[in-house]
């Protein structure tokens, strides 16, 4: 998803893993926009990449602040079906991930392949999690990293980029 007005995307890295150097990214309106690799953190599973141009964009919100039960919704290409929406609630805080960070949220929204680097969102519309990864054998439990963290990683990629020493 788009995170500023200037082109700067937050995905997942295990979604273009290998294929950094020909990346290209289908907008809303369906153009396909050519796109650069910018960084990833393997750790936490997040790529930052840039197209050209100016764009609207989805907000980061602040994820300190999210309750159990609230209300969200994930946006993603479940089985290659563009912008798909799905809603639910956060069933869980602070659980651990495949890095065995406790920074990810769990929901009961559905998710699917393709929904992963997907934002999932908050009924003001800001961006509280990416989606990340579900546990299979079990219905609607998913999770996604929370902002903060997500955060936390975009500036340390961008920091990287800048002063590459």
């Amino acid at each position: 998803f788009i995170m500023d007005e200037h082109g700067y995307i937050i995905t997942n890295y295990h979604i273009l893993q290998g294929s950094e150097d020909k990346l290209a990214v289908r907008t809303y309106d369906k153009k396909i926009l050519p796109a650069t690799f910018m960084g990833k953190d393997e750790v936490r599973d997040i790529a930052l990449l840039k197209i050209d141009g100016n764009y609207d964009y989805l907000e980061l919100g602040d994820s300190d602040d999210l309750k159990v039960g609230q209300k969200v919704i994930a946006i993603g290409n479940p089985l290659g079906l563009s912008f798909t929406v799905t809603e639910g609630i956060i069933s869980a805080l602070e659980r651990p991930g495949p890095n065995g960070y406790r920074e990810y949220i769990q929901t009961d929204v559905s998710l699917n392949p393709g929904n992963s680097g997907g934002p999932l969102i908050d009924t003001q519309g800001k961006v509280i999690g990416i989606n990340n990864f579900k546990i299979g054998g079990a219905e609607n439990l998913g999770f996604a990293l929370q902002s903060n963290s997500m955060r936390e990683s975009i500036n340390k990629i961008a920091y990287k980029t800048l002063v590459p020493w």
